[in-house]
């Protein structure tokens, strides 16, 4: 739960609220200080917005035990990708297919698939929501997943369906520590105790 904090606001501030409720355009101080926030905010996604590609920092990717990769970007919406591990398996890949943009999907439900000249690897979703945005370079040359699956070659965009779901659908993920420790899991063979 969070806790309130104290404000102090400068007397100018304080002066210009004032003259701004004295013209009738606001019903209370807390009309005027909802909607000031609400254009900060607008400002803050409009800025965010004109970056064509963010960074992704590995340490703060979340991970999926289906070996998928998640980011949340500055715009709000879930950039999602397949795993290193995952990408290094998949020789010869053919093709990356996903729903269309506008789909809803479900955390832990198919949103495309991986095909290889052998098999077909179903790439799950890390969250619920809809698909925004669809990465078109790797469609054109899927490929390109064996070579940067983080910059280069994530999968989709997906946008959730509000804060509270996704809060609690990502503390459901793995931080890159604990994947790292599923993954080398994987090499290593079961010892069957009695």
């Amino acid at each position: 739960m969070s806790k309130w904090k104290t404000v102090r606001v400068g007397q100018e501030l304080v002066s210009a609220a004032k003259r701004t409720l004295e013209k009738g355009r606001y019903r209370s101080l807390s009309e005027f200080v909802s909607e000031a926030i609400r254009l900060r905010l607008d400002e803050l996604k409009q800025s965010h917005e004109k970056l064509a590609e963010y960074p992704v920092i590995r340490e703060r990717l979340l991970y999926t035990s289906n070996h998928m990769w998640a980011a949340v970007t500055p715009g709000g919406t879930v950039r999602v990708g397949l795993s290193e591990y995952a990408q290094e398996r998949l020789n010869g890949v053919a093709a990356i297919q996903t729903h269309p943009v506008g789909y809803e999907v479900k955390k832990g439900e198919p949103l495309g698939a991986v095909e290889t000249w052998m098999f077909v690897f179903d790439l799950y979703s890390p969250i619920s929501g809809k698909i925004v945005n669809i990465n078109k370079i790797l469609q054109d040359d899927p490929l390109i997943i064996n070579k940067n699956p983080f910059e280069t070659a994530w999968i989709a965009e997906i946008k959730p369906r509000n804060l509270i779901t996704l809060e609690e659908e990502l503390r459901g993920l793995m931080r890159l520590p604990k994947y790292k420790a599923q993954v080398s899991e994987l090499g290593r063979p079961r010892i069957l105790s009695f």
